[in-house]
């Protein structure tokens, strides 16, 4: 199966291409660039793997939450190459990615929890809790102080932007906490994640950003 994966969902540009499981990768830190960087990336590694856009089995894009602006780059141009050469797209949280990535390089405990974090901005922080045997939870975004969670497991906290914020944890989370972790989102990622048969493949028409927060205004473009 041949995947190709976009994630413009926080400051790295990622793109990744897995032929029969085998991935490549590119991530490049530009927040501002992210629209005239990612095409440009994906050229250069199908080109690099001799392979065309109707080799392709299927697109795997970052669906959110994040930055509205990339979150919106990386929609359209997997939208755009879906339709034009009839492809299914994979949408794949981007905190479910960062959890997935934890998992795959640290040793934890069955029990361990992953605390996947996001900067929301308006000192808020994008959030959802997993474990390793867990890939689906309910995203959130609130004010760290207002965090909730039921568990006492150890907690493993993950992502990007969040540190500003830590002081803020209520006292009984910050007990359980037994490292902190800075990782981006990777389209890598994303593509091990559809290859698990996690993801659902849905069609172009389908395909929008997850933004989690309900106060989109038209034309909003932070982030």
């Amino acid at each position: 199966m041949n995947l190709l994966a976009i994630d413009t969902s926080t400051a790295c540009a990622s793109v990744a291409l897995s032929i029969n499981g085998n991935i490549k990768s590119l991530e490049q830190g530009a927040q501002r660039q992210h629209a005239q960087l990612l095409l440009p990336m994906i050229e250069q590694l199908l080109a690099e793997a001799e392979l065309t856009l109707t080799q392709l089995d299927g697109i795997v894009y970052g669906r959110g939450p994040g930055s509205f602006t990339g979150l919106r780059i990386a929609c359209s141009v997997a939208k755009g190459l879906a339709y034009a050469h009839d492809l299914p797209l994979y949408p794949v949280s981007s905190l479910a990615a960062i959890a997935e990535e934890v998992c795959c390089q640290h040793q934890m405990a069955p029990n361990t929890e992953v605390l996947a974090l996001i900067d929301a901005r308006m000192n808020q922080v994008y959030w959802a809790c997993y474990t390793c045997t867990q890939r689906d939870a309910k995203e959130h975004v609130s004010e760290l102080s207002a965090l909730a969670l039921a568990s006492d497991a150890p907690l493993i906290i993950a992502g990007i932007g969040f540190k500003p914020y830590l002081g803020h944890l209520p006292a009984l989370v910050q007990t359980r906490v037994i490292k902190q972790l800075e990782i981006y989102p990777q389209a890598k990622t994303m593509i091990r994640l559809t290859l698990n048969d996690t993801i659902r493949a849905i069609t172009a028409a389908e395909a929008v950003p997850v933004y989690v927060r309900n106060q989109i205004t038209q034309g909003d473009t932070r982030g």
